[in-house]
């Protein structure tokens, strides 16, 4: 007599039939777990970069002081939220605010990050999403000025940062 198969064994295969295909306007994508919900986590595969100490103070130096985009103590939060996605830098405020201290940042920059002068700014909701993906962060009518005014730094911290990569050219052979 042959042994049945539970439904749930031939699950895993199903999906992976699937994988990709739309059926009632639902994109198959990932594997699923035993719930049936996606165990696909989408953050892992935006890759993280790996700038150096030096890389970052360059570009913030660079964006830092009247008439650039951190032109005020306050604005220092955009670069914690652009450096926290995309740099690994601590998620509490306190000790990002610290680690940007002990980079190698000219004695004479204008203004210096201060937990007291960013935290206000720091609990605010949208901070919480990838200051990468910019266009597909949720602000609410009240955060509104201020997520427009640290979107301007997170972009011109972003810009400086991709300046400092070196790029090699390809040589033809």
């Amino acid at each position: 007599m042959e042994k049945e198969e539970s439904p749930q064994h031939h699950r895993g295969g199903i999906y992976n039939y699937f994988q990709g295909a739309t059926i009632h306007n639902m994109v198959i994508n990932g594997n699923m777990n035993k719930s049936g919900t996606d165990s696909f986590n989408h953050e892992e595969h935006i890759p993280k970069t790996n700038y150096s100490d030096e890389q970052v103070a360059t570009a913030l130096t660079n964006i830092v002081g009247k008439g650039k985009p951190i032109d005020t103590k306050r604005k220092w939060a955009g670069a914690i939220w652009l450096l926290q996605w995309a740099c690994n830098y601590p998620s509490n405020t306190r000790e990002a605010c610290e680690r940007i201290n002990q980079l190698p940042l000219p004695e004479d920059l204008e203004y210096v990050c201060d937990y007291r002068n960013v935290r206000e700014l720091t609990t605010l909701s949208f901070l919480s999403e990838d200051a990468r993906q910019l266009d597909k962060v949720k602000y609410s009518k009240n955060d509104e000025g201020a997520f427009h005014e640290l979107k301007k730094v997170v972009i011109a911290l972003d810009e400086e940062l991709q300046k400092t990569i070196e790029y090699k050219p390809c040589v033809n052979m």
